[in-house]
């Protein structure tokens, strides 16, 4: 993830949620997981939502919007909102002449305050049963329907010749309109929404004059009856998005996502969206980020903690390489290319190496490769530090890439890595003790370039470490048992 793009106020969001968690001070309401059986393909797979804020990312018909509807079914409305909609099972997995849904079962994991609880709705053949064990809680959903223009939803001629109509207005107030400006990065005079039939309609204001949703663009469109929904939604409350990023350009989809980010952590509010965005991913977490795999066969794997990279190389159409190789990070990922440069360069050509997230998701990965469960072939390239598991190659060493190469080198190696810098010795190594005092390993390369100054790039300070420990630190056979077990992945 660019850390440079992620928003500012996905920090106190976070801070709160590992302090506060399920408490009356954090969210003392929260689904926790849904596990869906019997609809629409699904097997009894569980989805698990790990921060207030998790995104679903998957291929068209990976289920998303089946779990993003589930999700939207779990509470009833509050006694107290008589206004509020209860999302019902049948309102979004109705029978139809083509289906007959029965023999389902919902079943939910909720936190209600510190307490852990969990039920089932289920459907074993004409109706819907255990409704009456639902807790309250206010839920919203905004379906991709809501990106449609409007007169295609109630006939723009229709309302275009009630030239007097103005319907039911409700004021946006500064605090909306600043948001909207936000997100669209333009300046608003005023804001509105008006009920017509079914149909919010936005009506906004610049200098220029007032405009309707008739006139206004697709992204415009869609964001202002988010910013009504989100107007209108009480503490605690559970919001379900579908398709976030739906018609908004990738700057307009950063801010969104830091809106969604400040209104979690003031409201509490818990966020399930659905994307096929990298630059919504890219903006969360490890944990809020959760991938849909459909396997050849029709079942599904459920991955955690992917990152951008490899959730946009299951979903494009791109022609894949003969093998790819699942790391940790990008740092794992410059290791793995320099050892396998150095020691089979037409190798190289033939692979490629994506991110994808912690170890855990590289195992995951791994086991999910020698399975046979991924398209085309791939094997999992876990850190020196980390235990062996199936699928799995592991780098050579004993700890991970930035210890190392920065706590196991002398200083004859650190003099070639200066000279393909162009800087002195001294400095490097000034700038590399420097750089350890920091807790966190990864946060090394970039601090020895701050000191070495604006010539040296963050990225080229690793490449040349890890290009000359890769040539001159590794121990020859290490490297070639490395390459030589890619290789078998490759070849088998």
């Amino acid at each position: 993830m660019n850390s440079a793009r992620v928003s500012k106020t996905i920090r106190p969001l976070t801070s709160d949620w590992n302090m506060e968690r399920y408490s009356e001070k954090g969210w003392p309401q929260f689904l926790d997981a849904v596990t869906i059986s019997g609809l629409r393909g699904w097997t009894g797979e569980t989805v698990e939502f790990r921060f207030p804020v998790t995104a679903i990312a998957g291929e068209n018909g990976a289920g998303k919007s089946t779990v993003l509807k589930t999700a939207a079914a779990a509470y009833r409305a509050p006694d107290k909102l008589p206004a509020m909609r209860t999302f019902y099972p049948d309102d979004f997995f109705p029978n139809t002449p083509w289906e007959v849904v029965e023999k389902v079962n919902l079943h939910y994991q909720f936190h209600l305050g510190v307490s852990g609880d969990s039920y089932d709705l289920r459907k074993p053949s004409k109706r819907w049963r255990g409704m009456p064990e639902r807790k309250s809680r206010p839920v919203f959903f905004l379906d991709i329907s809501r990106i449609q223009p409007i007169d295609t939803l109630i006939g723009y001629g229709k309302i275009a010749k009630q030239a007097t109509f103005r319907g039911d207005e409700t004021e946006f107030s500064d605090t909306d309109r600043n948001m909207l400006a936000r997100i669209m990065n333009k300046s608003y005079t005023a804001g509105k929404m008006a009920k017509y039939e079914q149909k919010q309609i936005g009506i906004l204001s610049t200098a220029e004059g007032e405009y309707s949703n008739f006139h206004q663009g697709a992204g415009e469109d869609a964001t202002t009856d988010l910013v009504n929904l989100l107007r209108t939604a009480p503490r605690n409350s559970l919001v379900i998005i579908d398709e976030i990023e739906s018609s908004l350009h990738p700057r307009a989809q950063r801010r969104l996502m830091s809106e969604l980010f400040s209104i979690a952590h003031k409201q509490r509010i818990q966020f399930i969206l659905s994307t096929h965005s990298p630059y919504i991913l890219e903006q969360l977490p490890t944990e809020a980020r959760v991938y849909i795999q459909v396997e050849r066969h029709g079942n599904r794997d459920v991955i955690y903690g992917v990152t951008p990279d490899f959730a946009m190389s299951l979903m494009d159409d791109v022609d894949h390489t003969e093998l790819t190789l699942y790391c940790e990070d990008k740092e794992a990922a410059v290791m793995i290319d320099a050892l396998i440069s150095n020691e089979s360069p037409d190798l190289r050509r033939r692979i490629s190496i994506t991110p994808v997230g912690p170890a855990s998701t590289v195992k995951t990965l791994g086991q999910l490769a020698d399975e046979e469960k991924l398209p085309g072939k791939s094997i999992g390239i876990l850190d020196a530090d980390q235990d062996l598991t199936i699928g799995c190659v592991r780098i050579p060493g004993t700890s991970a890439p930035e210890r190392e190469v920065f706590e196991n080198t002398d200083e004859n190696y650190w003099d070639v890595v200066a000279l393909r810098l162009g800087v002195r010795t001294g400095d490097l190594l000034d700038a590399v003790e420097d750089a350890k005092r920091l807790e966190n390993h990864h946060a090394w390369s970039r601090r020895v370039a701050e000191n070495l100054g604006p010539r040296v790039r963050t990225d080229r300070v690793w490449e040349d470490a890890a290009a000359v420990w890769s040539q001159e630190v590794v121990d020859s056979a290490d490297r070639a048992q490395f390459v030589k077990d890619i290789l078998g992945h490759l070849d088998g």
